[in-house]
């Protein structure tokens, strides 16, 4: 009687150690698909943030026209006009993936002192998904 019951169970460590490794095979693919999203969160919020500071260096080089050290003040870098905005496109070399940023700047006058308002939009990342950041900034002349 004993041994039939040995028989019996002969087969039984082949079939929990084939559980086992599915189980753990589960188990690595959940944390495989776990650690790639990961990483492509980690990749666009490094695309978003060269979209922002795109957008920054945008507005950041429109100011610049606009107030050059140590020249008078450039109204017309901004706009043809009051309350006519005017776009500008600059060319970002420093910035790996990002395309150009795209600047709209118009002014008014009240009280004879000139009121800019720069908008810049930064872009990066491929074509289908780029990552958009606009920033505004407002400036007076005094």
């Amino acid at each position: 009687m004993c041994k039939s019951l040995r028989q019996s169970q002969q087969g039984i460590s082949i079939v929990l150690a084939i559980f086992i490794l599915v189980v753990l095979s589960l188990l690595a693919a959940a944390l495989i698909n776990v650690l790639a999203g990961g990483t492509e969160s980690v990749a666009r919020e490094v695309i978003s943030t060269r979209a922002l500071f795109a957008a920054e260096s945008g507005a950041q080089r429109q100011l610049n026209e606009i107030f050059t050290p140590g020249s008078a003040m450039n109204v017309a870098a901004c706009a043809d006009a009051v309350n006519t905005p005017r776009t500008n496109t600059f060319t970002l070399g420093g910035l790996f993936g990002c395309g150009n940023a795209v600047v709209e700047c118009e002014y008014v006058t009240i009280d004879s002192i000139n009121y800019f308002t720069v908008t810049s939009t930064g872009s990066c990342g491929p074509t289908g998904e780029p990552s958009v950041r606009v920033i505004q900034v407002q400036a007076k002349d005094i």
